[in-house]
């Protein structure tokens, strides 16, 4: 990003300092005594911990600014040491400049070299020119000037950003869940079309380097416990191991990861220390370490931070990033709802590296402007204005051709071969009708079974299979109307596919997939959930059974929602080689040879490619229900749980017909041949629908 940068350098050289600063109006470099002994500089800084602790402590005291003097003398000190002399004309300057043009940002960027001003808190330096803190009106920025910076990165948006909220069973709990929903929500608020965010199920490394290699992440927000290793002199944070205890994870770990991850661009660590002598520096070698490796942004923390501030300032700072803010004056801004929100210290305690002065650390296309009006003329002659165009017509609606039948109430309805429509009806019976002209086909009774719940169909019109309350999974014989396979599969569950061969029947049973054969033997137990889930998705139902569930194309792989938000694809012994992410659990999928469809809980309709690519989405609505592809061209019919039915180009994305029904869906399909949509409602009235004619 283009602006005002003052770089400010401070080297230790025995007892005094050597500062340098270079900016537009030139440079200058002084020497100045230390402001502080060694053991006087332990001992202030240990002040300004106490302070820091104290403006958030839960004890109320009077006179509680007073407990704020000891760091306010200490930034005031060291910005009588820092500027004076040279130094301060180019500083006056350089600000005095800024403020005549109110054009470029001004930022602060900080290089320090020594065992002792590294540890130093250089945000609580006053502004000399102004009675407050310097960091809460410039970005300050420790600032690492490599050699061979990354660029910023061309974004082809959305923004993706992966969350990790550690909880090892031995050390405090943090409130991550709520992070991981208010980090999500402020992403949402500002910029939903361009942000897709994914919080891991899992808290363990091998889940982090999985995603990290696997996926094409821009952000890694981390929130963890952390420390500083005073022995190896590095930081680390603690993430789960095998064994649900804490494991340290160094700068090192992350740095092979990091070669993996080309599209990384920055790193938030929401992380506290464990409080042990010596740990000031927290994640000052973290993340310098994490820059080097070739990340160009780390927000880390160099104090403990409590649950509140993180929360308050992770909300904000993403906030200003979802709105294309540099990320110094993100990190500014969210330090100020800190300080105003809270009325701590804790504004301090984030602290921002970079790896060069861009702050831009992605580059994202600006969005192309019409044609500039010509300056005013005079003409001798003003012709008439054209007449103004038509406003665009409203996409048409459905038209219904008739009610086909009213069956009664039902939970389910899918169409299969030759036009059939099965029925699972409330009175016990599973019902085929012709869905072109409404017929009942067959009516099949289970003997001393509870309600059918779902149905599916094979390839052939003689099997359709029904899935029942009490745990029962009937494949029936349509010549005869009697069972030809009976399967007990268990009552927590409610998916059911068919595959395109016929050979395959899969449920969904609890956490796990069932494969059946031709014959009823289950051929396979698949574990469809990796890792345990994060409480955000327990309090969104996301623990409850999987579903909706489909055979990939060729049969091989089984396609799951897991009701965490993913969607994945298994192979024959449970492994994922797929996995499409949604910011919630997802309600309905469908699937063709050339993509796979899913409808989220957060009201959009998501088109996917088989290698992961998200090819388009829709505009935030109401919950989508069910999903269907057109055979005969590209659409894609949606409904809702308000009963309207919305049909998709999928080669422009634009909306093409739209109907409302009275009723929630059991059911949506589109008829072989061109011959209509159909639609069951709940109550049982099954409708054909019309198609208006497509432009040649």
């Amino acid at each position: 990003m283009k602006g005002l940068p003052f770089q400010l350098e401070i080297i230790e050289a025995d007892t005094n300092w050597i500062v340098s600063c270079a900016s537009e109006y030139g440079e200058a470099l002084i020497r100045v005594p230390a402001p502080y002994s060694e053991n006087e500089l332990q001992s202030a800084l240990s002040r300004v911990e106490i302070s820091l602790a104290k403006s958030y402590s839960p004890v109320v005291v009077r006179g509680a600014p007073v407990s704020e003097r000891p760091v306010r003398e200490f930034g005031e000190r060291l910005t009588e040491a820092i500027f004076r002399d040279d130094i301060f004309v180019l500083f006056d300057r350089w600000r005095s400049s800024a403020a005549r043009t109110q054009e470029n940002p001004l930022r602060i960027l900080l290089r320090t070299n020594g065992p002792h001003v590294a540890h130093i808190p250089w945000e609580f330096l006053v502004d000399p020119s102004r009675d407050d803190y310097l960091a809460l009106r410039v970005p300050v920025v420790r600032y690492l000037r490599l050699m061979d910076p990354v660029p910023p990165l061309p974004l082809t948006l959305p923004l993706r950003v992966l969350g990790i909220s550690a909880q090892p069973h031995d050390l405090p709990v943090l409130e991550g869940a709520r992070e991981v929903q208010q980090v999500s929500q402020a992403l949402q608020r500002c910029s939903s079309e361009s942000v897709d965010v994914h919080w891991l199920p899992g808290d363990k490394w091998q889940d982090l380097a999985k995603e990290l290699r696997f996926g094409s992440w821009h952000v890694l927000h981390c929130v963890s416990h952390g420390g500083f290793d005073e022995e190896r002199n590095a930081g680390y944070i603690q993430l789960s191991g095998a064994d649900g205890s804490a494991r340290k994870i160094y700068a090192s770990d992350f740095e092979r990861l990091i070669a993996d991850s080309p599209n990384l661009r920055l790193i938030v660590l929401n992380s506290c220390e464990s409080a042990v002598s010596g740990s000031e520096d927290v994640f000052a070698g973290t993340a310098a370490n994490l820059v080097r490796a070739g990340v160009p942004a780390v927000v880390a923390m160099q104090y403990e931070i409590t649950d509140k501030a993180a929360l308050v300032f992770a909300s904000s700072f993403y906030e200003r990033i979802a709105e294309g803010m540099p990320v110094d004056r993100a990190v500014t801004l969210a330090r100020e709802d800190v300080k105003m929100d809270l009325d701590s210290l804790e504004w301090a305690t984030p602290v921002l590296f970079l790896a060069s002065d861009e702050t831009r650390i992605f580059s994202v296309p600006k969005t192309p402007q019409g044609p500039q009006r010509p300056p005013p003329q005079t003409p001798t002659v003003r012709p008439p204005p054209p007449p103004e165009p038509p406003p665009p017509a409203r996409p048409p609606l459905l038209s219904q051709s008739f009610l086909l039948a009213d069956i009664g109430p039902c939970s389910h309805l899918a169409l299969g071969p030759a036009n059939l429509l099965a029925a699972a009806c409330r009175d016990g019976a599973v019902r085929v009708l012709n869905a072109v002209d409404g017929g009942v086909v067959r009516q099949c009774m289970p003997v001393q079974r509870e309600n059918p719940v779902q149905v599916a169909w094979g390839p052939w019109r003689r099997n359709v299979a029904s899935r029942h309350n009490d745990g029962t999974v009937v494949v029936w014989d349509l010549r005869t109307e009697t069972p030809a396979r009976v399967m007990n599969v268990g009552e927590e569950g409610g998916a059911l596919a068919f595959s395109a061969d016929g050979h395959w029947l899969a449920v969904t049973v609890k956490d796990r997939v069932y494969v059946y054969n031709a014959w009823g033997a289950r051929v396979r137990d698949l574990p469809a959930r990796s890792g345990k889930e994060p409480k955000v998705w327990q309090r969104m139902g996301g623990r409850g059974s999987l579903g909706p569930l489909a055979f990939a194309p060729g049969d091989r792989h089984v396609v799951v929602a897991t009701g965490d938000g993913m969607v994945r694809q298994l192979d024959v012994r449970g492994k994922p080689v797929a996995t499409w992410r949604h910011p919630q659990p997802v309600r309905c999928l469908a699937v063709t040879a050339k993509a796979l469809a899913t409808g989220c809980a957060d009201g959009r309709v998501r088109l996917w490619s088989w290698d992961g690519r998200l090819l388009r989405q829709t505009e935030h609505g109401r919950q989508p229900s069910h999903l269907v592809f057109a055979t005969d061209f590209p659409a894609l019919a949606m409904s809702d749980d308000d009963g309207t039915v919305t049909l998709c180009d999928l080669k422009t994305g634009e909306l093409t017909v739209v109907a409302e029904l009275m009723h929630q869906l059991a059911g949506l399909a589109f008829l072989e041949g061109g011959k209509g949509l159909v639609t069951g409602t709940r109550a049982g009235r099954i409708a054909r629908w019309s198609l208006p004619r497509r432009p040649q």
